[in-house]
Formats: C-alpha cells, sequence, structure tokens
C-alpha cells in the first residue's frame, strides 16, 4: 500500500467517525438550511419544473396567464409566466424540504435507543458520502487545472491497491486521454 491509500483510509474513518458523533438528522438540516438548501430547491425547481411545465393543466393555466400580456413585448420576450410558476415552485419546494427536514431530525434525534443507533449509522453513511463528493469534486479540479499539478497527483496515485489512478482516470477522461497518451509516446 502505498501513501495515498494511507490517507484514503485514514479519511474514511475520518468521516464515518465525523458522522457517528453528529448525526444523520443535525448533519441533514446543516446541509440542507442556508445556502446549501438554496441551492438544492434549486436544483429540484430545475429538473421537476421542465416536467410540469408544458403537461395538461399547467400548460394551459401558463398560456392564458400569458394572454394578459400578449400585448406587452418585453414581458412576451421575457415569458413573466415561467418565471411566476418557477418562482411559486420555488416557495413550495422550499416550505416542502424545509418541513421534511424538521420532521426527520425530529424522528431521528428522538430519545428512543434504536432511533440513535439508526441516526448514528444513517450520520456515518451520509458524512462518508459527502467526504467522498468533496473529494472526486477536489479531483476534478485537479484535474481541469491540469499541467504539473495533475501529473504529479495522477503518479503519487500510481500503483494504489485501491487503483486511485483509475479513479482519477476516470475522474479526468480528457486529461488522461491527452496527458497519459503523451507520456506513453515519450517513453517509447
Amino acid at each position: 500500500m502505498i501513501l495515498a491509500d494511507w490517507i484514503a483510509l485514514a479519511m474514511v474513518v475520518v468521516f464515518l467517525a465525523l458522522g457517528a458523533l453528529i448525526g444523520f438528522g443535525k448533519g441533514l438540516k446543516f446541509f440542507t438550511s442556508g445556502i446549501f438548501g438554496i441551492v438544492i430547491s434549486v436544483l429540484i425547481c430545475a429538473l421537476i419544473g421542465t416536467v410540469f411545465l408544458d403537461v395538461g393543466f399547467v400548460g394551459d393555466l401558463l398560456g392564458k396567464l400569458a394572454e394578459n400580456w400578449a400585448h406587452i413585448e418585453f414581458l412576451k420576450t421575457i415569458h413573466l409566466e415561467v418565471i411566476i410558476y418557477y418562482v411559486i415552485m420555488f416557495v413550495i419546494v422550499q416550505i416542502a424540504r424545509i418541513i421534511v427536514v424538521v420532521v426527520i431530525k425530529q424522528i431521528l434525534e428522538s430519545e428512543n435507543i434504536l432511533m440513535k443507533i439508526v441516526n448514528k449509522s444513517l450520520g456515518a453513511v451520509f458524512f462518508l458520502g459527502l467526504g467522498f463528493l468533496i473529494v472526486m469534486l477536489i479531483v476534478k479540479i485537479i484535474g481541469w487545472v491540469g499541467g504539473d499539478t495533475a501529473m504529479n497527483l495522477y503518479n503519487g496515485l500510481a500503483g494504489s491497491v485501491f487503483r486511485l489512478d483509475v479513479v482519477f482516470e476516470y475522474m479526468n477522461p480528457e486529461w488522461a486521454e491527452k496527458e497519459l497518451a503523451l507520456l506513453k509516446i515519450l517513453l517509447h
């Protein structure tokens, strides 16, 4: 095992311990409030909103709403009805998100011993997942930076028992194709 493997194992242990210590309820509350909550709500609106935009009564309602300002070119151009639709959807998603998070937090943080075990276990898994996503984002950013930084990291990961070099290649296929092909040419 190389140093990168030991670092990866240490990170797994740290994220699992942190998650077990904090618990799923508090972790979920933290990562869904403030700016994180707004980003989550915007993503949900963007993903779900387009599904219902032209379907059934929503499409009919938006069409009738647009008729009210059809004579005003600017409002017709910016599609004010779609803006209103997404603002209303955002408010609904925000309220639903807050209610769901509070209910889950209250259930998992109850004094029941079974719920405490579930809360700590889910917290460990949740924080491990978040840690994995953060590390993958960092690996992706290093691949975007490229150059010596990416090559040094790749070389440091080569020979990993956990095949971390393959993970780096998978996260940065454009970099791997260009740089590793060049490296193979130089070595042969």
